[in-house]
């Protein structure tokens, strides 16, 4: 397998996990969230405009945490 083919294995914490799907629901968030910004760098997150949204690797990430919400880790 070569490194293109290799996939990243995110593992969210509670909070971010949290976060994440506060975003996805399109819930109000707050003007500073250092837990939203950990998202942002981790490249699940970006602003547009006023509003927050999710990446297509952010929709896959809570899309997996959804279905294996006990599993620990998976991957994107």
């Amino acid at each position: 397998m070569t490194d293109k083919q290799k996939q990243k294995l995110i593992i969210l914490s509670q909070p971010q996990r949290t976060t994440l799907e506060g975003l996805s629901n399109r819930r109000p968030q707050l003007p500073t969230d250092p837990i939203r910004d950990e998202l942002v760098t981790l490249g699940l997150v970006v602003k547009q405009g006023a509003k927050w949204a999710l990446t297509p690797q952010g929709k896959k990430v809570l899309a997996a945490s959804s279905n294996r919400r006990n599993s620990g880790g998976f991957s994107v």
